[in-house]
């Protein structure tokens, strides 16, 4: 890791002066379609009759734990169309595709902004036993892409640097609000993270553009979703601003954050040593498509009367099979199992 003196790393942290007076958790930026109406009563995604058999998330704790699940046949069908049709559109706009590990230093993490350590850290930290001192699982790969850019000198004729990857996410939620089970909230998931390195005059451009991107993807998939702009209590360290975008999830009857997009500036720069010809870059990341909510809130979106749900146009071309839901699931049925049964 590149050497820090203390100054940089206890530097207080730097907001965005528009946000220093945004009342409660966040400021509505703007709406986006409306709410669908049905003529029926809308559903959440495990109870939608032909869906249910093609996702589990019940009895799973001696599986693989709470906050787990399985995509079976359909669903696991649409997950991958999901990525593909993210990574097209993302390709095409200029990133470079990349596979990033998931295992990772723990200094590496902090250093982009999240803690390792206490009560609201997220992070799963591996056994020193097998692993060797402080290697933990990646929360998303934007820590990954990042390090990848450590101490390195990126000639400004490269910049913008737009990359992409998709990669499994790890986090330790320990939410005990019902309204946040099943898949709502999970220990791991997949995801299509965006991420950027420009000159500093650059990042509230390139952040607007990565934001752009997020709401070109959603609009495809006609969703209602709304966009907010974070108070200053909600951001990470990294974060100088943060948008959030919710979709309307009929079956929850709420709002649900399915994608996030932040201008770090030069915070993780600084701590990587990320710079062009001796000016600290600023870096940006995005989600382009996390897999479990973006599936809810397309199936409560597009839910049908028979327990079905209608795929949007924009992905039929990059879904294996056609009639996903026409017949029930014939996966064999999950049984519990007793932990005693098991040395782990």
């Amino acid at each position: 890791m590149p050497t820090i003196v203390e100054k940089i790393e206890n530097v207080s942290k730097k907001t965005h002066p528009e946000i220093e007076n945004i009342q409660g958790d966040f400021k509505i930026l703007k709406s986006i379609g409306q709410k669908p109406v049905f003529d029926f009563k809308p559903l959440p995604l495990n109870m939608l009759k032909k869906v249910k058999y093609c996702l589990k998330t019940d009895n799973l704790t001696n599986y693989c734990g709470d906050r787990s699940y399985y995509f079976i046949g359909p669903l696991a069908k649409i997950e991958h169309a999901l990525i593909q049709f993210t990574l097209s559109k993302l390709i095409k706009k200029g990133f470079k595709l990349v596979s990033v590990p998931d295992i990772l230093p723990d200094e590496l993490i902090k250093r982009c902004g999240m803690d390792t350590v206490g009560e609201r850290n997220q992070i799963y930290t591996l056994d020193n036993n097998y692993y060797g001192k402080k290697w933990c699982l990646s929360g998303t790969s934007e820590m990954a892409l990042a390090g990848s850019l450590m101490n390195k000198n990126i000639p400004k004729n490269k910049l913008p640097l737009k990359l992409c990857s998709v990669s499994r996410c790890y986090r330790a939620e320990v939410s005990d609000i019902a309204e946040e089970r099943g898949m709502y909230r999970v220990h791991q998931f997949n995801k299509v993270e965006m991420f950027g390195a420009c000159l500093p005059e650059e990042s509230e451009y390139m952040t607007l553009y990565f934001r752009s991107i997020q709401e070109e993807l959603f609009k495809s998939f006609d969703l209602h979703y709304r966009v907010l702009d974070m108070a200053k209590h909600e951001l990470g360290n990294q974060a100088y601003r943060k948008y959030d975008i919710e979709a309307w999830m009929p079956g929850r009857k709420k709002y649900g954050e399915i994608s996030s997009c932040s201008d770090c500036t030069n915070y993780q720069s600084v701590r990587l040593s990320i710079n062009s010809d001796g000016t600290y870059l600023h870096t940006v990341n995005g989600t382009a498509c996390a897999i479990p909510r973006l599936i809810i809130a397309l199936a409560e979106t597009h839910q049908t009367a028979d327990g079905s749900f209608k795929l949007p146009k924009e992905l039929h071309s990059h879904v294996i099979g056609q009639h996903l839901f026409k017949n029930l699931s014939n996966f064999p049925k999950f049984t519990p199992i007793q932990a005693h049964r098991y040395k782990m």
